[in-house]
Order: C-alpha cells, then structure tokens, then sequence
C-alpha cells in the first residue's frame, strides 16, 4: 500500500485490494451479495445443518462409551457451528436471525462443554501461555494485566490439547458513534489448525456476546501485522461477516525514535512541562485529573497502581494537583513504547504539542534509535506536528471495517421469514 502522510485522510478501499490480494482469483474470495446465491445457499446450509443434526446423537453416544478419543464428537459440533455460522453469515449477523443463528452457535458450543471439554475459553493470565503461538508478546501483557479482552480457540489434535486461535478485543465509547464499540483487535489462527472454522467460531461467539449486552457497533482491524496468511484470513473473515471499510482520519502513527529530527526547533515548547517521575502516577492530581479529563476504561486502578505507566516518560502540564494536560507511557514486552493517555482541557492541541515535545525529547536521549513508538492521534493538527518532528513515518494505517447490515432486502431477516422461505424452497424441491 502506497505510504501517505499521517495528516492526510486515508482513502479506504475493499479489503482485498487493501491487503494486495486478487479475490477473483482467490480460492477464498468474496462475491457480492445476489439473490440466486442467497437462496442457493441458504438451502445448502439447511439441508448440511439437519445431517449434521440426525447424526449427532449416534456421536455423542459413541464419545459416552469411549470418552479417551473425541475427535469424532469435535469434528460433528465444530461443523455444526460452522453451519450456523454460514448461515449467520448469508443472512446478515445484525438481522434477527443472525442473532439467532449466533445464539445457537454459542449454545451449541456451551453444550459440547458440558460433558466433553470447553471451544472456547476467556483468556486470562492463568492460561494465557497456552496461546504463546496465537499471539504477540505485547498482546499477552495486554490482556494479562486486563487492557485488552481475549477469547481463545481449544482444539484437540491427536491426543492433545491445543490453543488453536485467539480473538483480542475492547469495547469502549466512540464519540464518533455516540456509543459503546466493540473493537475487534487481533485475530489469528495457527497454521495447522486453518481451513477448520475457527476464526468463524471466534468471530460469532464474540459478535453473540457482545449482541447480548446491547452493543451492535462492531468494528474490526483490517490489518495488525505482517504475516500475509494472517492478513488473508482477516481479509476474508471481514468481508465474508460484512464489515465494510470507510474514509477516515489515521487514528494512531507508529515512529521510529531514530527519526525524530527537528526537535530543537520545539525546545520551546518543553517548557514548564513536568514529569511524572518527581510525583508519582498514583497521586491525587493525576487521579483528579483522570476523573476530570476522562479516564478510559482500561487504564484501571490496578496499572496505576503497579510498574504500567512508565513514569519517566510521562508528563503533564500545571501544578502537582491541578493538572491541564496529561500524557502517560507504556513500555511494551518488546521495548515498544506505547502513549496510553494523551489529553488536555478543552483538547487544546497546544499542550498536548508540548507534552509531546517532552515525549520526543527523553525518548531520543533515553531510547535506542530503533525503539518504536505508538502515538495516538485526535486531530489533523496533531497529527502535522508530528509530521514535522518525524517526517519519515514507520507501520501501517491502523484500517477499520464496521459491520453493516445484509442488503437487498428492505425489512429485517427474522426466524419467521426464513423458516417461511425454507419451506417455500423444500415445497419446490417437492
């Protein structure tokens, strides 16, 4: 993808051509919505669902008898919700049948647990290392110390016991949206585990959930790493659950410390601004400050409290306890350098360019040229003052698909109408 400026607005376009992949050609490529295909298929997965379904007590009774090998019993339930999750697909998962199709994966799969071992499972510090092959360094301490929420794929192989795939998410208020969003982060499954429905499976046990607690706005990365096969198995999952990608500005930047240049021009700006490192990220101005600003949701009292914020590289603005402007610092596992929180009253651009202008100048004294950095960006102000600092930007566009709803049809898909069109294409087939 071609590099443009991080002030610039990004022009979205389809996913596959976002990620260089040509889907007419690709084995997993995505069609457009068509009517023919919609009937077509809708049959195909009711007909697959009610196999699957008069065979699944002969397997569940053979796995009571022989409950050392459930290969059988797994394969028959994962190709149930896969079913399911195809038909959540074809319809739409934001229609009520998608939904419901979403309840019956989610209960298709608390019923496997129930006598045989969990799907899925919330991944937390206790387990977290079972997924070591799914995910970054970086994400594991995310969602260990509580940042970041994760779900992860158990798949048994051969005897044993796998993290076979593992979603990485938040939910958070967008004033964009003028709601809570659920953010899908990070979705990869391993390579021996592919071609087997486990990103469908991650996918629509998240959507269900989050369905469930009232949050319909579903946005998911397009791309978070450099791995081409992970690439096209997002690409193909957002096209095929329907999250379209829009215009928008470049929510965050990723820079190399080695190219900040010009900082000197900025030296001004440094003064007056404070670091955290004489005070304490725990003290009452900046928790007065937090309550004041506004705190997000994953910045809790407990990373506050313990060794999170990287106190020498966070700063702030006005007096130890009345604070107008804040900026707090993470340092990743991999010696990435992440700003948590960057806020100032009245989102003056100012102060935040001179806390920014602290930020730049520790971090190229206290770093090593190729340490990166993460900066949030708010404003296209912001984000040409970073530009003249460092005009040589590193990564990629943080790229957002929002799911959407099924089109060409005018009302809602619910059970009702497709249990009537079922039986108008079972009484043709008759």
């Amino acid at each position: 993808m071609e590099r443009k400026k991080t002030s610039q607005m990004v022009e979205f376009k389809p996913v596959f051509e976002v990620v260089g992949i040509d889907e007419n050609n690709d084995p997993e490529g995505y069609d457009d919505y068509d009517e023919t295909d919609f009937i077509d298929d809708l049959k195909n997965y009711d007909l697959m669902l009610n196999t699957v379904n008069s065979s699944l007590d002969e397997y569940v009774r053979a796995y009571e008898k022989d409950p050392s090998d459930r290969t059988d019993i797994q394969t028959a339930y994962t190709l149930k919700m896969r079913i399911l999750a195809g038909m959540a697909k074809q319809v739409g998962p934001l229609t009520q049948y998608g939904r419901y199709c979403l309840q019956q994966i989610k209960k298709c799969s608390r019923e496997y647990e129930s006598f045989a071992a969990p799907l899925t499972t919330r991944i937390t510090d206790s387990n977290i290392e079972s997924f070591s092959k799914v995910l970054t360094e970086d994400l594991k301490a995310d969602v260990a110390a509580g940042k970041l929420s994760g779900l992860g794929a158990v798949r048994y192989n051969e005897g044993e016991v796998y993290g076979a795939g593992a979603i990485v998410y938040k939910v958070e208020y967008s004033p964009v949206l003028d709601g809570n969003v659920g953010r899908i982060l990070w979705l990869y499954v391993h390579d021996d585990f592919r071609q087997m429905g486990i990103g469908d499976h991650l996918i629509a046990e998240l959507l269900g959930s989050m369905f469930e607690n009232g949050i319909d706005r579903i946005t998911m990365n397009a791309l978070t790493d450099d791995d081409e096969s992970g690439n096209r198995l997002k690409a193909y999952l957002m096209s095929s659950w329907m999250f379209e990608l829009e215009t928008s500005i470049v929510p965050d930047v990723l820079i190399s410390v080695g190219n900040i240049k010009n900082i000197s021009r900025f030296k001004d700006l440094t003064k007056g601004v404070k670091s955290l490192a004489d005070i304490g990220v725990n003290s009452n101005g900046v928790n007065n400050t937090l309550k004041r600003l506004g705190r997000p949701a994953y910045l809790s009292d407990e990373l506050l409290e313990g060794d999170y914020i990287d106190q020498g590289l966070s700063f702030y603005l006005g007096t130890d306890n009345t604070m107008t402007a804040l900026l707090l610092a993470h340092r990743l596992p991999s010696g990435r350098i992440r700003v948590e929180y960057l806020k100032a009253e009245n989102d003056s651009d100012e102060e935040q360019k001179r806390l920014l202008s602290a930020f730049f100048k520790n971090v190229s004294v206290q770093c090593s040229e190729d340490t990166l950095l993460y900066i949030p960006i708010d404003s296209e102000e912001i984000a040409v003052f970073i530009e003249d600092i460092c005009p040589v930007q590193m990564g990629q566009y943080l790229i957002e698909g929002l799911l959407t709803p099924v089109s060409g049809y005018d009302d809602d898909l619910d059970v009702k109408t497709i249990e009537d069109l079922l039986e108008i294409i079972d009484t043709e087939l008759a």
